[in-house]
């Protein structure tokens, strides 16, 4: 009787870590959230908030991570905003440019399934003096959202509220 014997391949254990491995790091790239992806989710939350669906365009979007403490009750969460402008044709045919802000990220329980987004209404630009920066006067979008969730070093706070006429 002829007796073989049967030599494996490879090393099982060894080649089956590095096999579970490298699909394990293919599936975790595949639901890994990119930029691409957060920016098409923004896109379209900031296209649905906008009276007309027609030359919509955007630019200069980022993401900022503030430190909101002392600003938040629950300051000790991360949140991420994705800030931006947007150039659109209201009902009236006039092109307007606005910013806005985006909750992108929220590690607060209260803020799940939630999304934050505010879109600055350039028409109303009455201005609030700020006296935590010099008196300067800001817009309501400025002062309690843009200049709190989107100023960064690249990007300065903005001081656009125009100051109320005196009356006398």
């Amino acid at each position: 009787m002829m007796q073989t014997s049967v030599k494996p391949i490879r090393n099982s254990f060894v080649t089956d870590a590095i096999a579970v491995l490298f699909i394990a790091l293919a599936l975790l790239a595949g639901c890994t959230r990119s930029n691409a992806s957060t920016d098409d989710v923004v896109e379209a939350a900031v296209r649905s908030a906008l009276p007309n669906g027609k030359d919509i365009k955007f630019d200069g979007l980022y993401e900022t991570t503030p430190d909101l403490h002392g600003s938040s009750e629950t300051p000790n969460y991360k949140r991420a905003f994705t800030c931006g402008y947007v150039t659109y044709t209201n009902e009236a045919g006039k092109s307007i440019r606005a910013r806005f802000i985006y909750l992108s990220h929220s590690d607060d329980p209260s803020q799940a399934g939630q999304n934050f987004l505010s879109v600055e209404k350039p028409e109303i630009n009455y201005g609030i003096r700020d006296e935590e920066n010099g008196g300067k006067y800001v817009t309501s979008f400025e002062l309690t959202g843009w200049n709190r969730s989107c100023a960064d070093a690249q990007h300065p706070k903005t001081f656009s509220g125009v100051a109320p006429e005196s009356n006398g």
